[in-house]
């Protein structure tokens, strides 16, 4: 990977300042104001260009940054995790009720449905117009031409990679559009993929393989290909490709220490310097060292007009340490846990170990607890600090020190000695963590303790994640020892002693260990929308001995199997401290076309998914690429 972080930095200042006037358009079906800028200001010179293809990277970040990030919706509906904020009615957990085409979804305190539909289309047309303008400008290089021409149509399909496998037939659209148009028809699924196969072909022939990292190379062109190929059936393309990605890249796994060690607080909580801890600290994702990294957001404490929070230690941490209420008391029935925003109060600072959680998103059982079968295993180790119980935390409320309470700086006990529980509210405050992945610095809390997950660069793509999905793509050709290998070659780089043989693999023991490789990285529930349409066009039998059909798959779906056996709090009769009971249906396999688009869309059709509101009006949707492309005129 090429080193440029100054460059990197100034790209996303001049893309935000070339783009910053559209982030007031929120309506996909309104013309864009990109549409009118001067392209020959813009499209004359490789920083220009590069400038327009940032700013498609840059708008990718806010799917995993941020308080409520986008991505916790999509890991919500699926098998690894909840909405753990309990204490009011708002969140996503009664889906039943709560998930409707006329509800809000695109806030902080429910979902962030909306937010792909809106941030999705938003992407394609910026995608589109620089597709559209390339060809316009005179005295273009034709290799430059086509690398920007593919760097976009990565942009674009992995915007509807979402699209697709999140709301199922919609729009496609692969032009600038101009002029109002309020006549939009969705289009199959299956056509829309057909172009976008096409198109990362294209990209991975002309996208350079060496770029500033942040932005788009020929790796990522062909991590999201062989994600393509595999939702095409495409198979035997697929294992070429990740081939070609693992074995000719330059890339490679990290097996030992890299780069900087952080020992943040090795009083409190000491980490043995490990290859898994090395592998997810900030300052080591974007090295030249790291020969995992295919494609990474970049967001650093020292770019201050671009960087954007994680705020991991918020969104997935339990809420231990809030104001108001008494969540986790001592044995003896006193508070345990500090809630002082004083650091000088605290002698056992927890927050600044940890985080200050809120649980915006709470693993289940399954994520937490019941894949982990090999107590080798770094991901899951408490030992060397990676893996965070709360058992393994301890009081630190300043008044038990102050009365000399003998339970200050003991370990935190669920119940007492009579099995009293001990936790006011275990959804939201007693669950464990992966404490390598989701710790991220915050120095600029030093001032006002709030520790939610600073800056920092993250993965989108790496090369872990290509070994599992050539482990998929295997198993889809019935080459099961090849998927066994490449399974137990994540699982060998973890420390792990238990392999899997040809004969145990099947395509849940390979989510499994996407579950516990990706957690935080991958959009859970796309990929198990995707999966669940290869077994439903393959018509192959799954783990539980059952099959599916497309035209049947929001009322019977792998997705749902999976979500309705491993998901503790769906469909369970499990209930927050408000009242709220967990449910998920089988057509939450889909998610709801927001309604105010369908209204706006005067003239034409989007259609509805089954079991929402508008589903009877649906019409039959373009089933063929020509006139789909046709139907944008």
């Amino acid at each position: 990977m090429k080193i440029s972080i100054n460059n990197a930095a100034k790209m996303i200042l001049l893309g935000w300042t070339i783009l910053l006037p559209l982030s007031c358009s929120k309506n996909f079906l309104e013309p864009d104001p990109l549409s009118f800028y001067e392209p020959t200001i813009t499209f004359t010179s490789k920083e220009g260009l590069q400038a327009a293809i940032t700013s498609c990277n840059r708008n990718l970040t806010y799917v995993w940054t941020g308080e409520g990030a986008p991505l916790l919706t999509d890991l919500l509906f699926s098998d690894v995790a909840v909405d753990g904020t309990t204490d009011k009615s708002g969140p996503a957990q009664d889906l039943n009720a709560m998930i409707t085409p006329t509800s809000n979804n695109n806030d902080v305190n429910t979902n962030k449905i909306n937010w792909f539909w809106f941030e999705g289309y938003k992407g394609i047309k910026y995608a589109n117009t620089i597709i559209s303008n390339l060809p316009r400008v005179e005295g273009l290089d034709t290799t430059l031409r086509n690398q920007m021409m593919g760097m976009a149509y990565f942009h674009r399909t992995f915007r509807y990679m979402w699209l697709i496998f999140d709301f199922g037939d919609v729009p496609l659209l692969t032009k600038e559009i101009t002029t109002p148009k309020f006549n939009f028809r969705s289009t199959k699924r299956g056509v829309i993929l057909q172009k976008l196969v096409a198109d990362m072909e294209f990209a991975v022939q002309h996208v350079p393989a060496i770029a500033d990292f942040g932005m788009v190379n020929k790796g990522a062109c062909q991590q999201l290909l062989i994600k393509c190929y595999l939702a095409a059936g495409e198979f035997d393309k697929a294992i070429t490709v990740a081939n070609d990605l693992i074995n000719n890249s330059g890339r490679s796994l990290m097996w030992d220490p890299f780069g900087a060690f952080v020992n943040p607080m090795p009083a409190i909580h000491n980490i043995t310097r490990n290859v898994i801890w090395d592998l997810h600290r900030a300052q080591n994702k974007s090295i030249a060292t790291n020969r995992e990294t295919i494609f990474n957001i970049i967001s650093r404490e020292d770019f201050v007009n671009s960087r954007q929070n994680m705020v991991t230690m918020r969104n997935a941490l339990p809420f231990y340490s809030g104001t108001g209420n008494q969540l986790i008391s001592t044995p003896s029935g006193k508070p345990g846990m500090s809630t002082s925003y004083n650091l000088t109060k605290d002698k056992i600072d927890l927050r600044k170990t940890y985080g200050r959680g809120i649980a915006k998103t709470r693993p289940t059982w399954y994520s937490s607890d019941a894949i982990w079968d090999d107590t080798s295993d770094l991901r899951h180790s408490t030992s060397t600090g990676n893996w965070m119980r709360m058992q393994d935390m301890v009081y630190n409320n300043p008044s038990l020190l102050n009365n000399g309470d003998q339970y200050y700086g003991q370990h935190l006990q669920k119940y007492n000695a009579a099995g009293k529980l001990l936790v006011n509210d275990t959804i939201r405050t007693w669950f464990d963590w992966p404490h390598y992945k989701l710790w991220v610095e915050t120095p600029r809390s030093e001032t006002v303790d709030n520790y939610d997950g600073g800056a920092s660069d993250w993965y989108i793509y790496r090369l872990a994640e290509t070994y599992l999905l050539r482990a998929e793509a295997n198993f889809w050709k019935g080459n099961l020892a090849a998927a066994a290998e490449d399974v137990n070659t994540i699982r060998r780089r973890a420390h792990c002693t238990l392999m899997y043989t040809a004969d145990r693999i099947n395509i849940g023991v390979i989510l499994d260990e996407r579950a516990r490789e990706l957690y935080y990285e991958e959009m859970r529930h796309v990929e198990l929308s995707r999966i669940s349409y290869i077994f439903a066009r393959t018509h192959t039998t799954d783990e539980f001995g059952k099959t599916y059909e497309e035209d049947n798959l929001s009322r019977s779906s792998y997705w749902y199997e999976r979500v309705n056996r491993y998901n503790n709090f769906y469909n369970k009769g499990v209930k927050t401290v408000y009242g709220t009971e967990f449910t998920v249906s089988p057509y939450h396999l889909l998610w709801p076309v927001p309604q105010s688009d369908i209204d706006a869309n005067r003239n034409g059709r989007l259609n509805q998914n089954f079991g929402y509101s508008g589903y009877e009006a649906n019409e039959p949707p373009i089933d063929n690429l020509e006139e789909a492309i046709a139907a944008q005129d």
